[in-house]
């Protein structure tokens, strides 16, 4: 009788347990089909996000903004596909004019911009071709790495430090009318004597009318874009570092290169250079237009931040020789564009100042 007891409770145990488990299963199955459920009717499911890239294919923002195309998607509610689709026009300021006049605001427009649009309505002012008169109408995702320009001369000038540009006419390539700000600073700012030709467009355009001996340096040649094309003329001696532009120095760049920042002769200048090299900070910028609702830019923020975090993904940059170092969220960029534009007045006058005044010497048409 009491064998028989014990097997009777035995058996309610062994289905209390099974029914237990059996309840177990069925909550995460639950659970699951309740995520996946939300994934599916999130608002990104089934859609598209265009991002439209203001430079030609290939050339170095277009190589980061694919990498961020191939990756991010992942990592957004609804996995979306993201497309890249390249749209030249004014150093990729026709893109941030189509993101703010035409591109939907729902979240599924992005654009890829020169890390210059952002402050290009503060340093021109009245003559600014911007469509808007602050960065900060836009919402901003991130940025892939920090940058630092570099101030860069053919080995047959023969010189060997930036203070000898204040004696010899150089002459540098532009990539567009609009652009040309680092040579502008340094004629204006620092009494270089920088002619320069426009307008040349791409790195390997300026790159081969280096070669062709129709401009004798580059100035702001991103250290990054460097690296990845033309780190074999640095080390045979066909290109010689001058000075580093930005914010802070470069690690892998010699010690003896001066910083742009570090060359001010006076605090308002300094702050001016601050203001106007600022940029270098934004490295890659992604941006998205005006009106997108704030969850959405929070999920593209919260995207490219995990992102940056992936080992599939930074193995990948390292595949493609795509530099990330000191990558930017979306609130960084926004923290650095309130900076620049709450400048002291007379700093934002220096640097508008030099826009114009550094132009002097600029000749005009090329033999490309």
């Amino acid at each position: 009788m009491h064998e028989q007891n014990r097997m009777t409770s035995g058996n309610k145990k062994d289905r209390l347990s099974r029914w237990l488990k059996r309840l177990a299963v069925a909550g995460v199955m639950t659970g699951l089909s309740v995520a996946a459920s939300a994934q599916d009717t999130h608002f990104f499911a089934g859609k598209n996000i265009d991002l439209y890239i203001g430079y030609d294919a290939g050339s170095t923002y277009d190589l980061y903004a694919r990498l961020l195309a191939d990756h991010i998607g992942r990592f957004i509610p609804g996995t979306p596909k993201v497309i890249a689709r390249n749209m030249t026009g004014a150093s990729s300021m026709r893109v941030m004019s189509y993101l703010q006049q035409a591109g939907n605001k729902d979240g599924t427009a992005w654009g890829a911009v020169d890390r210059n649009v952002p402050i290009e309505p503060l340093l021109y002012g009245s003559d600014s071709i911007a469509p808007f008169k602050n960065a900060l109408d836009f919402r901003w995702i991130g940025s892939l790495n920090t940058e630092v320009g570099v101030a860069v001369v053919w080995h047959t000038t023969g010189l060997k430090s930036w203070e000898e540009l204040r004696t010899r006419p150089t002459i540098a390539g532009m990539a567009g009318a609009q652009g040309g700000i680092g040579a502008r600073v340094l004629n204006s700012i620092l009494g270089t004597q920088l002619q320069q030709v426009c307008c040349y467009g791409s790195d390997s355009n300026q790159n081969l009318a280096l070669e062709r001996g129709e401009i004798e340096a580059r100035i702001g040649w991103s250290w990054s874009s460097l690296k990845f094309t033309s780190m074999e003329w640095l080390r045979s001696g066909k290109i010689t570092l001058l000075m580093q532009m930005g914010l802070e120095k470069n690690p892998e760049i010699p010690g003896d290169v001066p910083l742009v920042l570090d060359l001010a002769k006076s605090a308002n200048d300094k702050a001016a250079l601050k203001i106007i090299f600022s940029n270098q900070s934004m490295g890659r910028p992604y941006v998205l237009p005006p009106g997108v609702p704030d969850d959405r830019v929070t999920e593209a923020q919260t995207a490219f931040a995990a992102m940056m975090k992936d080992p599939a993904f930074l193995a990948d940059a390292e595949k493609r020789k795509l530099e990330i170092t000191g990558p930017k969220s979306g609130e960084e960029i926004e923290a650095i564009l309130k900076d620049v534009y709450t400048a002291p007045e007379e700093a934002i006058a220096t640097a508008r100042h030099s826009m114009k005044a550094g132009a002097y010497k600029v000749k005009t048409g090329s033999s490309k």
